[in-house]
């Protein structure tokens, strides 16, 4: 517990102040980057409390408590989570961030879910009315409102966009190609390891084990303001994937090119080969692969790094990788999407009218 000018306070994880004080049994929650705003701030907080110019709860402005719930409840995730859910909020604030929470009614709900609608943000929208419906039941258990008005509003219905693997012909033509590219080894690491980018980026030498064949994956980055900065797999555990011999050679040559050159990371910036790669270097650097792969190519082939995952799993499938073992293989915290995708290729490798007919033959004389 730390103390400025008599009043105590802690230091969050994230660096930031706060300030907690009770009062009526109600709690307030002060936060600053620095001592003397916060001291400021629980001034001016006890000042109202006492004189009873403090607004009342049900007087409180949208905007007001989505702020409060927010540092309360995301300020200690992921930052790509908390920008999301900072600019989703922002998006509500339009709508109905000046109104008092006990003036908003399911209608003002609807109202944003239809608008987004519109515009055909189908997945944000859904994302954006969880937010609201969070933070409204986060308000109605701390006595602000009664009831939830988003509660009863329904997500919209919509068929997500499906994240097609590559084809075997396309994935001849990457395979062939990637190991005369500048940036053809990340794209194979990603492929056929089925790392993340955000995975691929953070790769050090330390974790490549060319003589057990095998990567560990034991951290990430995050991407979100274009500068990597270092954090936790996405499922907060280790994994470690095999090394197919396709690409061990390509990776055995980078890594011995490291080495020499006293690199840390496998994947760096060209003009700075001691920086990992940025967002933006990402987006260049797939860009400039897919334009010389198209090159003299009559069938362009276009891709994205979450597709050379979905890819991943599709070859785990087809040599016959269970599962449970897929998931593990993917870094999945759950069997649900490599199951979809299992369950998916089953249904196309599957010929039900040639198997009902085998059936019915053998049987019916």
């Amino acid at each position: 517990m730390n103390s400025y000018k008599g009043m105590t306070y802690t230091i969050r994880k994230d660096g930031r102040l706060m300030k907690k004080k009770q009062f009526k049994g109600q709690f307030y929650y002060l936060y600053s980057d620095n001592e003397k705003d916060l001291y400021n701030q629980y001034v001016d907080l006890n000042y109202k409390l006492n004189n009873n110019k403090f607004i009342q709860k049900s007087d409180t402005l949208f905007k007001d408590y989505a702020k409060e719930w927010f540092e309360l409840n995301m300020s200690s995730r992921e930052i790509a989570t908390q920008q999301s859910v900072k600019n989703r909020i922002k998006h509500i604030n339009e709508y109905i961030g000046y109104m008092k929470l006990s003036e908003i009614k399911p209608n003002h709900i609807q109202k944003i879910v239809t608008e987004m609608e519109k515009q055909g943000l189908k997945d944000v929208t859904n994302r954006t009315l969880m937010d609201c419906k969070r933070i409204f039941e986060n308000a109605v258990n701390n006595d602000y409102i009664e009831k939830n008005p988003a509660k009863s509003i329904t997500k919209i219905k919509y068929t997500k966009g499906e994240r097609k693997p590559l084809t075997l012909e396309e994935d001849e033509k990457v395979l062939s190609f990637a190991p005369t590219h500048k940036y053809g080894l990340f794209i194979l690491v990603s492929r056929y390891c089925g790392l993340r980018p955000e995975e691929t980026v953070a790769l050090t030498t330390n974790d490549v084990n060319l003589t057990k064949k095998q990567i560990t994956i034991n951290k990430a980055v995050s991407l979100v303001k274009n500068q990597p900065v270092l954090k936790a797999t996405k499922t907060l555990k280790n994994r470690v994937v095999p090394i197919p011999d396709l690409i061990f050679n390509p990776l055995k040559e980078r890594l011995a090119y490291c080495n020499e050159n006293g690199l840390q990371y496998i994947f760096t910036k060209e003009k700075d080969n001691s920086s990992m790669l940025t967002k933006s270097a990402l987006k260049r650097h797939l860009s400039s692969f897919l334009k010389d792969l198209n090159k003299n190519s009559d069938k362009e082939i276009k891709f994205n790094y979450y597709q050379l995952r979905h890819s991943y799993c599709t070859m785990l499938y087809y040599a016959n990788i269970g599962i449970k073992e897929a998931q593990r293989l993917m870094g999945h915290s759950s069997a649900k999407m490599v199951y979809d995708i299992y369950t998916h290729l089953d249904s196309e490798r599957e010929n039900s009218i040639s198997s009902i007919n085998d059936y019915l033959k053998s049987v019916v004389k």
